[in-house]
């Protein structure tokens, strides 16, 4: 039986991962994993996802390898996960930005496989720029002369080269602007809240009802340069990054336990699946894995 790449990238969706670290079988046959490691002659996970990794990495290079590449070489290649941290579909208006590292600054990366289309790039590069301090396209050669051509000046480039390398074209200009009704609508509750009260130096307790608004006023009232830096260490502390998983599992997951959601437990799971001890654990699949 045939198995595409489209099948193979599945294996690295959450309900995926999720259903390898609650021994759900019959999802992992409806998911065809058993099909896609006799196609490797992989005999544990860790070795199923790896070939699997390699092989989307050549031949299907989707968002999960463009996202996992930037994840690996740029957040954990030059940056602490001690002082940093990585978001994953951040929302920003009525558009979600890909990643976004969060260190000293804010630094926003929208990717553009060769899959996807640009039509509601120009609007999500404007809407990224009222909120971050950097914002980056990352795209293939195939996208490259159109995503310049499109992108404001400010923004960066950099080029999923075929070696899957990282190449940067064009360096982002840093932006001073920020929309704080945008970015406001951008946080939770707490978040913008904490926000108000860090500049305000005093706790807010108003209704519900009146929250946003006084808290919008608060931050209205002081300079974009010092909110932006209390809006990174405010989601430092709210959104912070697994860093246990992230050390404890192997480098083609490290997307995954940055934009999908696992409890402790699922965590635990997974850390013991991808242990490399060359244990047969496919072979539950009603022998069909030898």
């Amino acid at each position: 039986m045939m198995i595409t790449e489209r099948e193979i990238a599945k294996l690295f969706t959450s309900n995926c991962l999720n259903a390898v670290a609650s021994d759900d079988l019959s999802f992992l046959k409806r998911s065809k994993i058993d099909k896609i490691a006799q196609k490797y002659n992989a005999l544990n996970y860790h070795d199923l996802y790896h070939k699997a990794y390699i092989d989307l990495s050549k031949n299907y290079r989707n968002e999960y390898i463009y996202k996992n590449l930037i994840a690996q070489k740029i957040f954990l290649g030059r940056h602490s996960l001690d002082s940093s941290i990585l978001l994953s579909e951040f929302r920003v208006g009525t558009n979600k930005a890909d990643l976004v590292l969060l260190n000293g600054c804010s630094t926003c990366y929208e990717i553009k496989t060769e899959y996807d289309s640009l039509m509601r790039l120009q609007d999500q590069l404007a809407s990224y720029l009222k909120v971050f301090d950097k914002v980056n396209v990352v795209c293939s050669q195939k996208m490259l002369g159109d995503v310049i051509h499109l992108a404001p000046i400010e923004v960066g480039i950099i080029e999923l080269t075929n070696r899957n390398t990282l190449k940067i074209v064009r360096e982002p200009i840093e932006t001073n602007q920020l929309d704080i009704e945008l970015m406001m609508k951008s946080l939770r509750k707490e978040e913008y809240q904490a926000i108000a009260e860090e500049l305000y130096k005093l706790k807010i307790d108003v209704p519900n009802t009146r929250l946003f608004e006084l808290c919008e006023k608060i931050i209205k009232n002081h300079d974009p340069k010092i909110i932006k830096r209390v809006l990174i260490e405010t989601l430092k502390k709210t959104r912070k990054n697994n860093s246990r998983a992230i050390k404890s599992l192997p480098f083609f997951l490290t997307n995954a336990l940055i934009s999908f959601k696992f409890n402790h437990n699922k965590i635990d799971a997974l850390i013991k699946k991808f242990s490399e001890n060359p244990l047969n654990v496919l072979s539950n699949f009603e022998g069909e894995v030898e």
